[in-house]
Parts: structure tokens; C-alpha cells; sequence
């Protein structure tokens, strides 16, 4: 079964930019991963953002959310969301499937 993490975080007024720049950054580097399956820039029309991520393994998610990359991005992050915004779930997933 996948293992899902979903982000979102508010950007402060005049960083949505930057924001998206960083998650762009983490996306490329999670797309290297090993484990990596697929993942999702989210952008919704009241500036709220993140992403979605789907890994093999939560250990898999794991390694690669301990990188020193990530941490560091995730720092520069911080910086750039309003505090308190930025929140981390994580699932165990199911995939839909079109009907036949």
C-alpha cells in the first residue's frame, strides 16, 4: 500500500513566489528518490499551497524527508509561510480507479 504525505502552508503577503519556488526545488529532488512513486504541486485560488507526495514506503519518505536538502529547503520554508500555517499529514493510500 503507498504511503502518502500531503503539505500545505499560507505563504506570506509578497512570497507566494519564493514559496513555490522552494516546492519546486523539493519536487525535483523527490523525484530522484528512491521510493519515490509520484507527487502534486497543490495551488488553490485563496494562495494556499503545498504538495503531495507518493512513496513505496513511509521509510522510504522518510530517508529522503532527513535528507540535508530537505531540512535545509524546509528552513528557508519557514521563513516565507505565515507561522502556524504549515501542516503534515500523512497516509497510508488507496488508488481510484476508473470504472470498467
Amino acid at each position: 500500500m503507498p504511503y502518502v504525505r500531503v503539505s500545505l502552508m499560507q505563504p506570506k503577503a509578497g512570497r507566494h513566489a519564493e514559496v513555490k519556488e522552494l516546492l519546486d526545488d523539493l519536487a525535483g529532488f523527490f523525484a530522484q528518490q528512491a521510493g519515490f512513486i509520484e507527487g502534486y504541486g497543490l495551488y488553490s485560488s485563496d494562495a494556499l499551497v503545498g504538495r503531495v507526495t507518493v512513496w513505496e514506503s513511509a521509510e522510504s519518505a522518510d530517508v529522503a524527508a532527513q535528507s540535508n536538502h530537505v531540512l535545509s529547503v524546509r528552513s528557508r520554508l519557514n521563513t516565507d509561510v505565515e507561522a502556524g500555517s504549515h501542516q503534515e499529514h500523512a497516509f497510508e493510500g488507496t488508488r481510484f480507479t476508473p470504472a470498467s
